[in-house]
């Protein structure tokens, strides 16, 4: 079993699923429809939903950050993106190619 995505499209998405968000923080719209907390909130769903199930140790993270008060939710998904790039590749290039090569 071959993953089709390759690992640089991967590791991109992941970066983009982080920065848009921010960049849009940065951006601040005038209508002020956007909350930073929000576009935070769904930076760190679009890099759960790329790198789950091992994307939970960056979730775990991303709250921890926020509820011991070191990080904004800005910053937090910026602390956990490492982990949740780290996670997901780790996850979809090394273990899951490696199980299906020994069970075949």
């Amino acid at each position: 079993m071959k993953l089709n995505l390759h690992r640089r499209t991967y590791v991109i998405l992941c970066l983009l699923a982080c920065v848009t968000p921010l960049s849009l923080i940065l951006v601040r719209f005038p209508s002020g429809m956007l909350d930073e907390f929000l576009l935070a909130a769904a930076g760190n769903l679009a890099l759960s939903v790329l790198t789950y199930p091992a994307g939970i140790v960056g979730t775990i993270a991303f709250f921890a950050l926020i509820f011991v008060g070191l990080a904004t939710p800005t910053e937090a998904v910026l602390c956990a993106a490492l982990l949740y790039i780290g996670a997901g590749y780790f996850q979809w290039y090394a273990l899951i190619p490696k199980h299906f090569r020994h069970s075949s």
